[in-house]
């Protein structure tokens, strides 16, 4: 009797997977065409962990947004951007680690990439699917990151802890290699 059961929980299985690749790809072709976050990847994150047997209304939590460059290319712009990023995670007082890096070398931990209009394909490449991409050019990113920033305190779609008060004040201790701040 398992034997029979076993053909037909994998033709379910294929199935779904035939299902959820055939949405993702048509909800990537829509957002490809916008400039916000890729929700077409959270989207098909969501499904994912509520296959998982997760609560697929659960926020994700973000830690570590990446603004991502070419590697042997970055314009002073887009250097801008990420400090520009890092100051509103920091007004904000939000414990999520705003970090520079290449496409080709990401962290692991990365929870949103944010890439200039030019590097879209390649981002998508670079990174896992479910990771949340944000597409801007350096010109138009304060307000992305005002978006991503009210998203984030919102708490439906992402989620970020709050700096508390009381760790403000207390001695921070860090570590470096060479001129690297290590985390």
């Amino acid at each position: 009797m398992l034997n029979g059961d076993k053909p037909e929980q994998e033709a379910t299985r294929a199935e779904r997977s035939a299902e959820s690749s055939a949405s993702r790809e048509a909800l990537e072709a829509k957002v490809s065409e916008t400039p916000e976050v890729d929700e077409a990847r959270q989207a098909a994150e969501t499904s994912a962990s509520s296959q998982a047997g997760q609560a697929p209304n659960a926020p994700k939590v973000v830690r570590r947004v990446v603004c991502s460059y070419k590697l042997g290319w970055l314009p002073g712009e887009w250097l801008q951007t990420w400090r520009r990023l890092d100051r509103v995670f920091a007004r904000a007082e939000l414990k999520v680690k705003a970090t520079l890096a290449p496409l080709e070398d990401l962290p692991k931990d990365t929870d949103i990439l944010v890439v200039p209009p030019e590097l879209r394909e390649a981002a998508r490449e670079a990174v896992p699917p479910g990771t949340p991409i944000l597409v801007t050019p350096a010109s138009a990113a304060a307000g992305a990151f005002a978006e991503l920033v009210s998203r984030l305190e919102a708490g439906t779609e992402f989620t970020a802890e709050k700096i508390d008060p009381a760790d403000k004040d207390k001695p921070k201790i860090v570590s470096y290699r060479g001129h690297t701040l290590i985390d």
